[in-house]
């Protein structure tokens, strides 16, 4: 058989345990479980970190974020690394991705190796706005969903491009490589219509989004859910917790309950437009000669362990990730139980591509999936300064020092093993205890002090944080302010 084609997409904070065939019980994902089915299921995937930009950097190098340099406050590819999408077009793969708003961008070097780079950008009046709207047909299909719909943090737009891009390919009788970040179901949770009232009986909001917006701009109230405070939900969901975390508001379950409602609406959302990709690729007849990937970066916390957001810990409720697969020679609804980690996707697209992997013990292709995989897998986190910055900022007095730590993590079959800056340690049976809530490291001294060894043994350094460095893009800035960042 040829090369296979490859599309590789990244639901944006999505977490294992709200996508159906990982176990969840509302239809969040009829179009991801249906390729599931006929494909690869990953039960037990991990991601190598808990922020997008160091996942990103992991899986697009082959390496863990001690390894590569690409954690903390420095975010950026090293130029000395070939990018994934590099060795693909040395290849003959043609090549496209779509920026992921502020973090996946061309001067983090995610433009290397890309022959059609999309930036993605807010809509505004202005005159460059409008002269995208007239030159972009994409984008002017995105500007009507969303004056219609409301927003969605531009999945609409990057897929529709990737399929143009995809129709392009075939009929040039290239090989290809797509990949699309979508952030939907990243806070701030306000799926567009009518998705963010699919798991809800009592949600209410204007018909039209350009009627919710007058209506907001004249000081009245836009989306009500009933017996809720709709003012605290709406701080929430955009905010992804702070107030929470700050201590400054509780939330009951019931009202935790509708957050959630609202990020699985973005969920059901996605996995629609994950359906008409694939129609898409059907339609173009490439679908049976693509390898296409479908996972997510991390998860999110919902009160979990008593924090909110992605920040500040390494527990499974963000490791813990979707990873479906469909190959070219078909799947047949294998599921994969052995552990893998998202960094290993670097050396599958390689070896689907007949391309040599950098010599890197820690990884390993996935196709075909017969496994024992791993002995080990690893995840770090080194990027709090962004986030406890901005408590400090929203909070003026908050003590945050408890915040301020790296954490590294390993895990074998059967347990694993969270150790921060400080040395304090936390070992947990993860496949029993998903939730994470027995610490075992008390009962277990030898199991600690043999994870300790191998943990220290393997990865690097992490570096302590520095303070982020501001965008001179003002668009990036509103972009990371958006998204909870600054």
């Amino acid at each position: 058989m040829d090369r296979p084609n490859i599309v590789f997409v990244v639901l944006d904070a999505v977490r294992a345990d709200h996508v159906g065939s990982y176990g969840y019980e509302r239809d969040t994902t009829p179009n991801l479980d249906a390729i599931a089915a006929e494909g690869i299921r990953y039960a037990n995937a991990f991601s190598p970190s808990v922020w997008t930009p160091t996942v990103h950097g992991a899986i697009f190098t082959g390496r863990y974020p001690s390894h590569n340099g690409v954690h903390g406050t420095t975010l950026g590819i090293p130029d000395d690394y070939e990018t994934l999408p590099e060795a693909l077009r040395s290849a003959g793969y043609r090549t496209f991705a779509a920026s992921a708003g502020a973090h996946i961008r061309r001067d983090r070097g995610y433009d290397r190796g890309i022959d059609e780079y999309v930036e993605t950008r807010r809509i505004s009046p202005d005159l460059g706005f409008i002269r995208k709207v007239l030159s972009d047909r994409s984008f002017a299909k995105q500007v009507g969903f969303s004056l219609r719909s409301g927003p969605d943090d531009k999945t609409r737009y990057k897929l529709d491009r990737l399929q143009r891009f995809v129709r392009e390919s075939v009929a040039d009788e290239e090989p290809f490589f797509g990949f699309v970040n979508a952030k939907t179901a990243h806070s701030p949770f306000n799926p567009p219509r009518p998705y963010k009232g699919t798991f809800l009986d009592d949600f209410e909001r204007p018909r039209w989004e350009v009627l919710e917006r007058l209506l907001g701009a004249l000081g009245r109230r836009t989306q009500s859910v009933a017996g809720q405070d709709d003012e605290k939900l709406a701080r929430i969901a955009h905010s992804g917790g702070d107030e929470v975390l700050a201590g400054d508001l509780e939330l009951t379950a019931e009202e935790w309950d509708v957050i959630e409602a609202w990020y699985d609406g973005a969920i059901r959302y996605l996995d629609e437009r994950i359906g008409a990709l694939v129609e898409s690729l059907r339609e173009v007849g490439v679908y049976d000669d693509t390898l296409l990937v479908v996972t997510s970066d991390h998860g999110d916390n919902f009160g979990d362990h008593g924090l909110t957001g992605h920040a500040f810990c390494l527990y499974d409720s963000l490791l813990h990730v979707p990873l479906v697969v469909s190959p070219p020679e078909g799947g047949d609804g294998t599921v994969v139980d052995d552990q893998v980690s998202l960094v290993d996707l670097h050396p599958t697209f390689l070896a689907a591509a007949e391309v040599e992997p950098p010599d890197y013990d820690l990884t390993t292709s996935l196709l075909p999936p017969e496994g024992p995989f791993h002995d080990y897998t690893f995840a770090e986190y080194a990027g709090y300064e962004g986030p406890k910055t901005r408590l400090e900022r929203k909070y003026p007095g908050l003590e945050t020092g408890h915040l301020a730590r790296t954490l590294q993590a390993v895990r074998s079959d059967e347990r694993k093993l969270i150790v921060d800056s400080a040395g304090e340690a936390e070992l947990y049976a993860w496949r029993e205890d998903r939730a994470e809530r027995d610490d075992l490291s008390s009962d277990e001294p030898d199991a600690v002090a043999e994870l300790r060894t191998v943990l220290d043994g393997t990865l690097g350094e992490l570096r302590v944080d520095e303070p982020m460095e501001e965008p001179d893009d003002p668009d990036l800035r509103q972009q990371l302010e958006d998204l909870g960042y600054r």
